[in-house]
């Protein structure tokens, strides 16, 4: 296990309108979505990984974001489980698709290209396809999303089973401009 922190559970660096305990309302949600997924990516997540908000026991669960601090462990809610979260852009790893039931968990969706690639990148577009759940979230207010989240549902086969439109009214999110967000979920849950 990595030094730079003592569980799954601790959050990292948080941003600052993110910190609040009602901004985790998004994780906890995502989490019981998830709940029969054996294996379980997120992309994003640095502040508060998914993994802290997981009750069930999968088989994995993997975090890539740029800004996470490092982290590995074979454990989860007291079973056996490959943790990691790995610092680095999606772009910058060999990431397929694991075996069903697999989720892939995007929140606060804010891809940014990486050197001379997209931001959103073939195996981005694979990993959609291929989950049984899929989790985007994002803020209303965030530009940059517009142009991604049509790109990632085109993608998808299926309907969103949870379309929901949220305001967290917390006073940094308000700050921020990020207060209206969108869940969608996809998949049997």
């Amino acid at each position: 296990m990595s030094s730079a922190k003592a569980s799954a559970a601790e959050p990292d660096v948080l941003l600052p309108h993110l910190a609040s305990p009602a901004a985790a309302l998004r994780q906890v949600l995502a989490a019981h979505l998830l709940r029969r997924c054996d294996h379980i990516i997120e992309i994003g997540g640095a502040g508060r990984p998914i993994t802290g908000y997981v009750t069930h026991r999968p088989v994995s669960v993997t975090v890539v974001d740029p800004k996470i601090l490092p982290f590995a462990e074979e454990r989860l809610n007291g079973a056996p489980c490959q943790v990691r979260h790995v610092q680095a852009k999606l772009q910058q790893l060999e990431l397929a698709a694991p075996q069903s039931p697999f989720g892939l968990v995007l929140l606060g969706l804010s891809l940014k290209p990486f050197g001379d690639g997209e931001a959103i990148d073939a195996r981005l577009l694979a990993l959609v396809r291929a989950a049984d759940v899929l989790i985007l979230e994002h803020a209303h207010g965030l530009e940059r999303v517009h142009g991604q989240v049509p790109a990632l549902l085109a993608e998808r086969q299926d309907r969103p089973a949870i379309d929901l439109d949220l305001t967290i009214n917390d006073a940094a999110l308000v700050q921020a401009g990020y207060q209206r967000r969108r869940f969608l979920a996809f998949g049997a849950f």
